[in-house]
C-alpha cells in the first residue's frame, strides 16, 4: 500500500491485530481493546492525555444510564408483569407466541442489555413452559425467547450497545448525527417486521398446524400489592417522560445521553423508592462500557491516520468495477455471517463498521443507511448457541432447550429471509 501514509499503516496493523485476537477469543475483548489503544499511543497516533478520552464521549453516558434504567425496571418487576399479562390473554399456542413477541419488542425499548433481558425473562419462560404438555412446543418457546430478544435490538437506540457504537461511527465517518427519533423511525418498522416474520417461521418450522392451534391457559402469579403497583407506576411515568424527551430532541436540543442519565439518577432518589445509586451502578456492565470507550479511540486513530481516506479511494475503484447493488449485497452478507467468527455484537461493530461504511459510501450510498443496516445485519447471531449470550442461556433451560442442529435448521429459513428484508428496507428508505 504505497499510497497509505506510515501512520495509516501502523493504525491498520494495530486494528487488524486486535481483530485477530478478538476472533480467536483467547484474551478478554476489553483487555485487547485497551492494549490496542495503548499501542496507538505508543506509535504516536494519539496523545497520552487522550488514551481513554472515549469515556467522556456523550454516548458512553447513554450506555451507563441505559443499564441503570434496566436495573430500575428489574427492581420494579415490570418485565415479569408485561410478559405475564400477554401470556395470560392468549387463547392458543400461536396467539401466545405472537403476544410474547409483542412483549419482548416493548422491553427492548427500556432494557438495553440482551443478557439482562434474557436473565429477567428466564423465570417467565419457566412459568409458561410449566403448563405446556407438548415437548415440541416447549422447544419452540425456548427458541422464540432468544430469537426475539436478539432481533428486537434494532428497534430502539437503546436496544443494544452496538447501536450506540454504530451511531458514533455514523457521526465520525459520514458526518451525519442520528437522533433517538430518527433511529426509531428507521429501526422500529424493520424490527417489528423482522420479529413477527421470525415468529411465524419458528411456529412453522417447529410445530405442526394442530400444535399451533392447541388451546392455552395461563394464570399470572405476578405480585399485585398496592406498594408494588405504585412503584411500577412511577417507573413507567419516568420512562414515558424520557421517551418523550428523546423523541423531541430536535426541538429542545438536549443530548439524549444527558436525558437518559438524568432519568436514571431520578429513579435512584429516595422518593422514587426503586433502587439505590449503589444498586444502580452495579447493574452497569463496566467491561462493556470500557470496551466501547476503547473502540471509540481506535476509530479516531483510523480516521486521523489517513487509513479511512485511503480505503475510501480504494473502494471508489471497486465501486467503478462492481454495481452498487452488488456492493450493497456483499456488505449485508458479510455483516449477516460475521457472527460465526466474532461472537460479540459490539466487537463485530467495532471490527467491521470502519470497513463497511466507507465501502458503502464509495458506492454512492448514504453512510447513515449503510451503517444502520449493516448493524441490523450484525444483530443476526442465531446460527449457533455460542453466537449470543441469550441463545446460549436458553439452549439448556430446564431440560427443554434446543440443539445446534435446531438453530441451523431455523437459520436455513431465517438467514435468506433477513437478507431479503434488509435489501427491501434499505431500498425503500434510500428512495424516500
Amino acid at each position: 500500500m504505497p499510497a497509505l501514509p506510515f501512520q495509516g499503516k501502523m493504525a491498520l496493523l494495530i486494528f487488524l491485530s486486535a481483530i485477530g485476537v478478538w476472533i480467536s477469543e483467547k484474551i478478554d475483548a476489553t483487555l485487547v481493546a485497551l492494549l490496542a489503544v495503548f499501542a496507538m499511543w505508543a506509535v504516536g497516533l494519539t496523545g497520552g492525555e487522550k488514551v481513554m478520552s472515549g469515556l467522556g464521549d456523550p454516548f458512553i453516558a447513554f450506555v451507563i444510564a441505559g443499564f441503570m434504567l434496566g436495573g430500575a425496571f428489574k427492581a420494579a418487576g415490570l418485565s415479569d408483569r408485561i410478559a405475564h399479562w400477554f401470556a395470560r390473554h392468549s387463547g392458543n399456542t400461536s396467539q401466545l407466541f405472537y403476544r410474547l413477541t409483542t412483549a419482548l419488542l416493548l422491553l427492548s425499548f427500556v432494557i438495553p442489555s440482551t443478557s439482562a433481558r434474557a436473565a429477567l425473562l428466564m423465570p417467565v419462560y419457566v412459568a409458561i413452559s410449566g403448563v405446556l404438555a407438548n415437548d415440541r412446543t416447549k422447544k419452540a418457546l425456548a427458541v422464540l425467547f432468544p430469537v426475539i430478544i436478539v432481533l428486537s435490538c434494532v428497534t430502539s437506540y437503546l436496544g443494544a450497545g452496538a447501536n450506540l457504537m454504530t451511531a458514533d461511527f455514523i457521526a465520525r465517518f459520514s458526518g451525519e448525527r442520528i437522533t433517538y427519533l430518527e433511529w426509531l423511525m428507521l429501526g422500529a418498522p424493520f424490527g417489528i417486521v423482522s420479529c413477527y416474520a421470525s415468529t411465524a417461521v419458528i411456529l412453522h418450522v417447529f410445530l405442526c398446524p394442530e400444535e399451533r392451534r392447541a388451546p392455552f391457559r395461563f394464570e399470572s402469579p405476578v405480585e399485585t400489592g398496592t406498594d408494588k403497583m405504585k412503584l411500577q407506576g412511577r417507573v413507567l411515568l419516568i420512562s414515558a417522560m424520557l421517551i418523550a424527551l428523546w423523541m423531541s430532541e430536535p426541538w429542545h436540543g438536549i443530548d439524549a445521553g444527558m436525558v437518559a442519565l438524568l432519568g436514571a439518577l431520578v429513579l435512584c432518589l429516595p422518593q422514587a423508592g426503586v433502587l439505590t445509586f449503589k444498586q444502580a451502578i452495579k447493574e452497569v456492565e463496566w467491561p462493556l462500557v470500557i470496551f466501547m470507550a476503547a473502540t471509540i479511540e481506535l476509530g479516531k486513530g483510523l480516521v486521523g491516520s489517513g487509513a479511512v481516506d485511503y480505503f475510501m479511494q480504494s473502494f471508489s475503484t471497486l465501486a467503478a468495477a462492481w454495481s452498487g447493488y452488488a456492493i450493497l449485497t456483499c456488505i449485508l452478507v458479510v455483516a449477516l455471517m460475521s457472527h460465526l467468527l466474532i461472537h460479540s455484537r459490539t466487537a463485530r461493530a467495532a471490527v467491521l463498521m470502519p470497513l463497511l461504511i466507507p465501502m458503502g459510501m464509495a458506492a454512492g450510498y448514504s453512510g447513515l443507511l449503510v451503517a444502520f443496516f449493516a448493524n441490523a445485519a450484525m444483530g443476526y447471531c442465531l446460527t449457533l448457541p455460542v453466537c449470543a449470550k441469550p441463545v446460549a442461556m436458553f439452549s439448556t433451560v430446564e431440560g427443554n432447550g434446543y440443539s445446534s442442529s435446531d438453530l441451523i435448521r431455523l437459520s436455513i429459513w431465517l438467514l435468506p429471509l433477513h437478507l431479503v428484508l434488509l435489501l427491501l428496507f434499505f431500498w425503500a428508505y434510500a428512495t424516500l
